[in-house]
């Protein structure tokens, strides 16, 4: 019995080489727009504009290890309003690299938050744990570059101690695949 065991493990694990053969791209690299919609700042919903740049290691077809990196500003009554994100973590692909991937990620990193009030110098700046859920959509163009249709995430940030920073961003630009 342990023999049977064994020969099905060392089966299974034979195959693991042409299963990783789908031809997925090892390296993704892109940027493009953000639309940031900022919560919890004691008033209204914020709209904030900006880019993202991305890079992703993929382990396997289905499976990757993603880094975003992001800016979106916003002037509001007077106060530019700056946040960058710096976040890392696994990225699943359900159907693999094919001409239409969608994928969804988890993300944890950190948020900068910077509030210039001209009349009330110098810049208050915060840095805080992130994290961000979500997913979205790349449309192949060639074997090397694809478009980030759309990416949809769900934020949640506590600059300056905030426990209702809930924040929703999406993002579209171009990967390029190696």
């Amino acid at each position: 019995m342990k023999r049977i065991l064994g020969l099905l493990a060392l089966l299974a694990l034979s195959t693991l080489p042409a299963v990783a053969q789908v031809n997925a791209p090892k390296v993704e690299v892109g940027g493009g727009y953000t639309f940031r919609s900022l919560d919890g700042l004691g008033g209204p919903r914020i709209n904030m504009n900006g880019w993202n740049a991305t890079a992703a290691f993929d382990f396997a077809d289905w499976l990757g290890l993603a880094l975003d990196v992001d800016g979106a500003y916003a002037t509001s009554q007077g106060v530019k309003l700056r946040q960058y994100t710096f976040m890392a973590g696994p990225r699943v692909y359900p159907l693999g690299h094919r001409t239409i991937a969608p994928f969804v990620h988890a993300l944890a990193g950190i948020s900068r938050f910077t509030v210039d009030d001209p009349t009330a110098p110098p810049p208050f700046t915060d840095n805080v744990f992130a994290f961000a859920f979500g997913g979205g959509v790349d449309a192949k163009v060639t074997s090397h570059v694809a478009i980030r249709v759309g990416e949809f995430d769900f934020e949640d940030t506590h600059n300056f101690h905030n426990p209702a920073q809930k924040n929703f961003k999406f993002k579209a630009g171009v990967i390029f695949r190696f």
